[in-house]
């Protein structure tokens, strides 16, 4: 834990108003206990003391048909007296067990600021793949005559449906390539819907779905479920009418709805190559982790033996 919020003190003098870390602790703690007992991984030990270590859960079908490896925020780190060298040798020892399980992808998250381990990770033939960032709560001043939005009713569902089914298929497309199918939408939104902090808003122009956002407590990392933080953890808008402000009426919407529910954090996640997702998000809220991908030729399996 001293070695992880030793990270998350680093990053936040990068990005001043990430949340105080008594917010988390617990939570933090129990995510490390759970991947110390189920995740698979090595420490480095120098005169007695854990100077660091690197561990990760593993995972049948990882960005694919091929097993992998995930390393979340919490579940890496070096003490900061020690070269960060020590991470590639870290590692080459967790990778070598790693692939010899058979598990050839890799992903790992990281604080973006430290650009030492940026580049070490670059080095090490990872590519850029996932964002978490945040904002402060504060008004976004936009405005619109023919656009009305509101917080989704039940009655809205089926336009969810309608608006869940154009996302599908923009994430099925270049040069996002993710595939995803829209099974039951309507249940899922349903049963999505029934939970009491789960909370949606929808665009319309003459009662025609334009667009949606939805946010809830629970996101990719540890600080992301501070209780001072709510997510955005999903949002679409036409294609063809993305440049009327949509999104950013949506996500005005949804501050001024954080402001009055005593929330001072936003965060959301999103993948680097969705090029009009990544566009919208970066100029709202800053980042503070990158996920970055290795996929090992699996074919080194044969050689292993």
């Amino acid at each position: 834990m001293d070695i992880v919020l030793s990270l998350y003190n680093k990053e936040k003098e990068a990005v001043s108003f990430l949340p105080h870390q008594g917010g988390f602790l617990n939570n933090l703690k129990e995510s490390i206990k759970k991947i110390l007992k189920h995740g698979k991984g090595i420490v480095a030990i120098y005169d007695n003391k854990l100077i660091g270590f690197i561990a990760g859960y593993e995972i049948d079908e990882c960005f694919g048909k091929c097993k992998g490896i995930y390393t979340p925020l919490y579940a890496h780190g070096v003490r900061s007296e020690y070269p960060k060298s020590l991470y590639q040798k870290l590692y080459k020892q967790a990778a070598d067990m790693w692939v010899k399980g058979s598990y050839t992808n890799h992903v790992i998250t990281f604080f973006s600021h430290d650009k030492e381990i940026r580049d070490t990770w670059f080095w090490l033939g990872f590519g850029l793949r996932c964002v978490d960032a945040m904002r402060e709560v504060r008004p976004i001043d936009v405005r619109s005559r023919d656009i009305t939005i509101h917080k989704a009713r039940l009655n809205d569902i089926p336009d969810m449906a309608y608006l869940e089914g154009k996302l599908t298929q923009h994430l099925n497309q270049s040069p996002l390539f993710m595939p995803r199918k829209n099974e039951e939408p309507i249940k899922n939104l349903t049963e999505w819907y029934k939970n009491k902090d789960n909370h949606l808003w929808i665009a319309y122009r003459d009662k025609k779905p334009l667009g949606y956002m939805k946010i809830e407590p629970n996101a990719e990392t540890f600080i992301s479920k501070h209780q001072d933080v709510m997510n955005i953890t999903g949002g679409f808008v036409e294609p063809n009418k993305r440049k009327s402000g949509i999104g950013t009426l949506l996500l005005g919407e949804i501050q001024q709805w954080l402001k009055k529910n005593d929330y001072s954090l936003c965060g959301v996640d999103f993948e680097s190559f969705n090029i009009v997702g990544s566009s919208f998000w970066n100029k709202y809220f800053t980042p503070y982790t990158y996920s970055v991908v290795r996929r090992i030729d699996e074919r080194i399996g044969d050689l292993y033996g």
